[in-house]
């Protein structure tokens, strides 16, 4: 008898068992490149949330007490007691016994608790003068007084062929308002994104008298005056006038504070004239860097300008901290002490360097064992213009 063709079913079983293993084998492989690929994805997410907030810090690290006088810039107070609104979440004001901003005001554990944490995150304030508003003719805000008469036969304005630049601008007190105006042919302070806005902060600084030069108002060696100055807020821009105005009521508490030291009254000759001496005008940069919590399942690094609306850096970050190295004041030879969580009020204008750690989870958990990727980075930035030291003296 002929056989038919075909298969038996022994045979019809055997094959689909080895392709049964086959694709199971095939697809366990496949399985573990996707689980090893979403590994190193929130790894990826997580090394890339850390390196953006750095990234941020310390550009303003770096920039830290650019252009700031020393010993700090003086802020409204009375008999040595102010009150300076701080940028941050909630914070109040700054110490009310300072006379003076520093560069760095240090917070350490002054923000929030995250779930997982342990302990109160730190935050940071930093203050450094802007390089940025620079008009089409290449001048700055600071590259020439406010106001200044024409001397040796010089013309005014600041045109390129003008030999002797003779700004015309106007600095106007009206009650508890004051006016700048700049001349335009010198600074255009409508700039683009560089241009002055509401809420910037400007020094305001002339030697119509030598200033303490000092945090809390307790140093009387004149060398380290740097002359007069007010720290004031901008109510308002006039880019039509090219003028801005200082008026009471600004979120800082700067302008109009009611106070008998450190306000626009003093860079006034002779104070409280409303008569100016030649004046410069500086603006300034007050960052803050704190760990939002108000979605605990998301902290988010943010940095805050001035008193403006704060902006997330760096996503699910858990935890920030900053350590200090202190040059010893007065130590020959030099001494440091390092690794200072919270340096004291006169340890602030001696920070030489600064050690910051952020602390970061996966956005998002691993499948395989539903629990979050963690890792850190951390770096030292040498803050510039704090420590120095004459070893020579």
């Amino acid at each position: 008898m002929k056989r038919e063709k075909g298969f038996t079913l022994v045979e019809v079983l055997v094959s689909v068992s080895l392709m049964l293993i086959v694709i199971a084998a095939t697809l366990g492989t496949l399985t573990s490149a996707i689980h090893a690929t979403e590994a190193i994805t929130l790894m990826a997410d997580t090394q890339e949330n850390l390196r953006a907030g750095l990234n941020y810090m310390v550009r303003d690290f770096l920039q830290t007490g650019e252009g700031l006088p020393q010993g700090g810039i003086t802020i409204p107070n009375t008999a040595g007691a102010s009150a300076v609104n701080r940028p941050g979440p909630s914070l109040g004001t700054f110490t009310t016994s300072w006379t003076a901003l520093p560069a760095i005001t240090q917070g350490y554990q002054l923000g929030p608790l995250t779930t997982t944490s342990g302990v109160k995150s730190d935050l940071v304030t930093i203050l450094y003068a802007d390089t940025t508003l620079v008009d089409a003719n290449q001048h700055w805000l600071n590259e020439f007084p406010i106001f200044l008469a024409p001397a040796n036969g010089g013309a005014t304005g600041c045109a390129a062929a003008n030999p002797n630049p003779a700004p015309a601008g106007s600095i106007v007190t009206a009650g508890t308002t004051t006016t700048v105006t700049f001349d335009s042919s010198c600074i255009v302070i409508n700039n683009g994104n560089t241009g002055l806005n509401v809420g910037d902060l400007i020094m305001m600084q002339n030697n119509n008298t030598i200033g303490d030069g000092s945090i809390t108002g307790a140093n009387t060696d004149i060398s380290d005056s740097s002359g007069s100055m007010a720290l004031l807020s901008v109510s308002a821009v006039n880019p039509a006038a090219n003028s801005i105005t200082f008026s009471a009521g600004d979120a800082f508490g700067l302008n109009s504070s009611g106070k008998t030291a450190g306000t626009i009254s003093q860079i006034q000759s002779p104070p409280g004239s409303k008569v100016y001496p030649t004046t410069t005008a500086t603006r300034f940069w007050m960052v803050t860097y704190y760990i939002n919590n108000a979605n605990p399942a998301r902290p988010q690094l943010m940095r805050q300008v001035n008193l403006n609306p704060p902006q997330a850096v760096s996503e699910v970050i858990e935890n920030l901290q900053i350590f200090y190295d202190i040059l010893n004041s007065g130590s020959s030879p030099a001494t440091v002490t390092s690794g200072q969580e919270s340096p004291s009020d006169a340890q602030l204008p001696d920070i030489r360097d600064a050690y910051i750690i952020l602390y970061a989870r996966s956005e998002n958990p691993y499948s395989q064992s539903n629990t979050y990727f963690r890792n850190n980075l951390e770096t030292v930035v040498s803050i510039r213009g704090l420590d120095f030291f004459n070893e020579f003296d």
